[in-house]
């Protein structure tokens, strides 16, 4: 009888022993898919986010026409890879809901357009779920990986209002290719898709923030670039309550809703004349009344 109960104890140790070892090795498991499906996420939300969001929020999560994305306090662990004590709960699900809806933009004529299957876009729910993903936990060293390269270089630069002679468009043209300018902005029918499109950008930006942009991109404080400006005055059709007026279109700083961090655009090398002529044809460059 005595040695029936003691094998029957040391099977019930042997059994409860194989169960604990067991699911510390699934546990073990457990984290092992988690971390595979984390890092899938994060890789195929670069992928989206060179396809469809860089041209906007910039190369590095920077800001351009919408705001940086970069930011420290959407990142749930430090560069050093310890936990953020800084990091916005709620950050998720403000990206999430911007993404999937959209957001009306304080410059005039942009929108950030909604990218949501059921909203119209052309992304489902896992997929903004793993841009998120990589907004949060991706390297932004990468984005330029999956990258469109610059397509149509051999097409000429538009015309506008104000400059038209054929001769200095094909001159400009030489001065952005030799700089590789449209590398990365398209201009009309040729040019990247890794910064703004600079087609319309005389109806957002004034001669003088041009000149000054070229000049030192890297120099230009955040709240005169960005989502924090409109340009006001006779260019613009309609008023916008909260948007202060400036003689002659200028842009002004709105109040700052958003961050704006350190652009990728490197500081040019041109001669005053180059410098000149650009700044000269961007500021003409409207395609809209705006």
């Amino acid at each position: 009888m005595r040695d029936k109960v003691v094998l029957g104890v040391t099977l019930a140790i042997v059994l409860l022993l194989t169960l604990v070892i067991y699911g510390a090795i699934d546990s073990q498991r457990a984290v092992g898919i988690s971390a595979t499906t984390t890092e899938a996420m994060i890789t195929k939300g670069q992928t989206i986010y060179a396809q469809y969001c860089i041209q906007c929020h910039g190369p590095r999560g920077e800001g351009c026409i919408g705001p940086a994305l970069n930011r420290p306090v959407w990142r749930p662990l430090t560069p050093d890879g310890v936990k953020n004590t800084a990091f916005d709960d709620g950050s998720h699900d403000f990206i999430k809901k911007v993404v999937s809806r959209g957001r009306a933009a304080n410059q005039p004529g942009q929108q950030m357009p909604a990218w949501l299957n059921s909203e119209g876009g052309a992304l489902n729910d896992e997929d903004i779920e793993s841009v998120i993903a990589f907004i949060q936990m991706g390297s932004w060293d990468k984005t330029l990986e999956g990258a469109a390269s610059a397509t149509n270089l051999n097409e000429p630069l538009p015309a506008y209002a104000g400059f038209d002679d054929v001769n200095q468009i094909a001159r400009v043209k030489d001065i952005m290719l030799s700089k590789g300018c449209l590398n990365c902005h398209a201009l009309g029918k040729g040019g990247g898709k890794i910064a703004a499109d600079l087609t319309d950008v005389g109806s957002r930006r004034s001669a003088d923030w041009i000149k000054r942009w070229i000049q030192n991109p890297p120099a230009m404080p955040a709240n005169e670039r960005g989502p924090n400006l409109w340009l006001v005055g006779p260019t613009v059709t309609v008023p916008v309550e909260g948007v202060p007026t400036a003689v002659g279109g200028a842009p002004v700083a709105t109040p700052q809703q958003f961050p704006m961090n350190n652009t990728f655009m490197p500081k040019l090398n041109l001669t005053d004349d180059e410098l000149n002529l650009l700044v000269d044809y961007l500021s003409k460059a409207r395609t809209s009344s705006r």
